[in-house]
């Protein structure tokens, strides 16, 4: 076999090209192990060097607030408190817990006072914030108000296991350097609701919306006969009966309990060696609901301080 010595001394000083070719003969021969080498350096425990804000061994409390991003009917509320501890760089533990206020979304107010009008004799609907104005009464038009599943949270208790794969530095306005991780968690814990089922009748066995008769039907068959006592859902506009419209008309809500799945991901931004802000996006599965699972899909961001 043809040494290296006796190959590159085939190119002569004078040639600028056989100058530069025995050079790189020998960094591409080196280059497998000064490559190894350098890897092997860098490697370990602590991959970034000197971290001024280091997480083994340390505490973090914090206090955010946020709010349910997914709730068709109601507006829902967030305040929570959390103690996260970490046994290393990447690993942690956390636990929080959430106290929630809801509040009636406009859709929620609308359907619970909502008519049967197929004949669009009434405008606008849904559209009045007194419907004792929607005077005189269209005999074919009447209440029936929708009482859908409604689920209000109240509290959730929660423990995760915190993974925090990325800690880094940037540059914020070219002028100031932001510490921050990224985040992952994933765990369960306890939700506490108020729940309302759905209710296609009131109490005294009235339908909460019942079929009608429309002006096409009848005019197709003039004979045709509707007993508009039997067809109506509720009463007719311009009437208003607390018992069978809006809150009042609501199913008894029931108190519940219910074991979650609690997924989490976000980024907390360090400064002054002991404060952070933390931004989250966070589901909470509720599982054994009444339907099988409901899901709460929740931001939420805040402060909080470490020891």
């Amino acid at each position: 076999m043809l040494s290296l010595r006796r190959f590159a001394s085939r190119f002569r000083p004078s040639s600028a090209l056989g100058t530069l070719f025995p050079g790189l003969l020998c960094v591409a021969a080196a280059w497998p192990t000064t490559g190894w080498a350098y890897q092997k350096a860098t490697e370990g425990s602590e991959v970034v060097m000197d971290k001024l804000f280091p997480k083994k061994g340390k505490v973090e409390l914090d206090g955010t607030f946020g709010l349910v991003l997914n709730s068709s009917y109601t507006q829902t509320f967030l305040a929570n408190a959390g103690l996260d501890y970490f046994w290393s760089e990447e690993w942690g533990f956390n636990i929080t817990g959430n106290f929630a206020i809801s509040k009636d979304k406009d859709e929620r107010k609308c359907i619970e006072t909502f008519y049967n009008d197929p004949n669009f004799d009434i405008d606008p609907e849904c559209g009045s914030d007194s419907p004792k104005d929607l005077t005189p009464a269209d005999p074919d038009a009447d209440w029936g108000p929708a009482y859908v599943p409604i689920r209000e949270l109240k509290y959730m208790i929660t423990g995760n296991v915190l993974w925090n794969p990325i800690y880094g530095k940037q540059i914020v306005l070219l002028s100031a350097t932001n510490y921050f991780d990224f985040f992952l968690g994933a765990g369960g814990g306890l939700a506490f609701s108020t729940y309302y089922p759905k209710q296609a009748t009131f109490a005294d066995g009235h339908p909460s919306r019942g079929t009608f008769c429309v002006k096409a039907q009848q005019a197709a068959d003039a004979k045709e006969h509707c007993d508009l006592s039997q067809l109506q859902g509720g009463q007719n506009p311009g009437t208003l009966d607390d018992s069978k419209i809006g809150p009042s008309g609501r199913p008894l809500p029931r108190s519940e309990s219910t074991p979650l799945i609690h997924l989490m991901l976000g980024q907390r931004f360090h400064f002054m060696k002991r404060f952070l802000v933390t931004a989250t996006l966070e589901n909470y599965t509720l599982v054994g609901t009444e339907s099988g699972f409901d899901d709460f899909l929740t931001l939420t961001g805040g402060f909080g301080v470490r020891f």
